[in-house]
C-alpha cells in the first residue's frame, strides 16, 4: 500500500506540472496545491520526484534568487526553441524557420550546438 500512496502522489504532482506546463513551478507552489487539495506529502518526496523528472529530460529548471523552478516538458516541446517572458513568466514555443537558420549559423561559425531546452529571454507584447 504504501509504494501506491507515493505512486499515487507522484501522478498528483505530475497533473499538476502538465496542467501548469505554460510555467515554471517551485516545490513551494506544488507543496501549496497539495496542502489546498488535502494531500499530505513531504517536501523530500516532491524533490526526488523532480529530480527524477530531470534526469529524464521531463522537466527543464531555472534558478532565481536561489530558488529552483521546474516547467514540464510536452512531447510537442521537444523539437523547438522557447521564448519566455522576464516579467510575467509566459513562455512560449519558437516555431520559426528563420530561427533555424540562425541555430544553424551557430553550430557552423561558433561550433556551438544548442539544445531544444534553450529558452530565449526578453519581454512579452503585453508587457511590453
Amino acid at each position: 500500500m504504501k509504494n501506491s500512496y507515493k505512486t499515487e502522489q507522484r501522478e498528483i504532482i505530475k497533473d499538476y506540472l502538465i496542467e501548469n506546463k505554460d510555467k515554471f513551478i517551485s516545490v513551494e507552489d506544488i507543496l501549496e496545491y497539495m496542502k489546498k487539495n488535502n494531500q499530505e506529502v513531504g517536501q523530500t518526496t516532491i524533490y526526488r520526484f523532480l529530480n527524477l523528472l530531470e534526469k529524464n529530460n521531463n522537466v527543464r529548471t531555472e534558478t532565481r534568487n536561489h530558488t529552483k523552478y521546474y516547467q514540464y516538458i510536452t512531447n510537442e516541446c521537444q523539437n523547438h526553441f522557447h521564448l519566455k517572458c522576464k516579467k510575467c513568466g509566459k513562455t512560449m514555443h519558437l516555431d520559426c524557420k528563420e530561427f533555424e537558420s540562425v541555430n544553424q549559423h551557430i553550430k557552423e561559425e561558433h561550433k556551438f550546438n544548442l539544445d531544444y531546452n534553450t529558452i530565449i529571454y526578453g519581454t512579452c507584447d503585453q508587457c511590453s
